[in-house]
């Protein structure tokens, strides 16, 4: 669980510093969302039975929900300056 979160907090950064727009998402914002990205990928594959903890499956899907969640995130919430 501690790796889930830590591998979701780095790619929540990356994700932010690499957003298409810019870096529409706030510091804080991006590791919130990565950690709750990685953690909803992760819980929800093992709930479908798609793979057990420690495989190559369970981390691609961090990596995924992470920066799914961040860019998407960054591209629908609004933008009032």
């Amino acid at each position: 669980m501690l790796g889930t979160l830590i591998v979701g907090l780095l790619v929540g950064l990356a994700a932010r510093r690499l957003h298409p727009a810019g870096r529409v998402v706030t510091l804080p914002a991006a590791l919130v969302l990565g950690a709750a990205g990685a953690a909803a990928a992760f819980y929800s594959g093992r709930a479908l039975h798609w793979f057990v903890d420690g495989q190559l499956g369970s981390w691609l899907a961090v990596i995924a929900g992470a920066a799914l969640l961040v860019g998407f995130w960054g591209t629908v919430r609004p933008r009032g300056r």
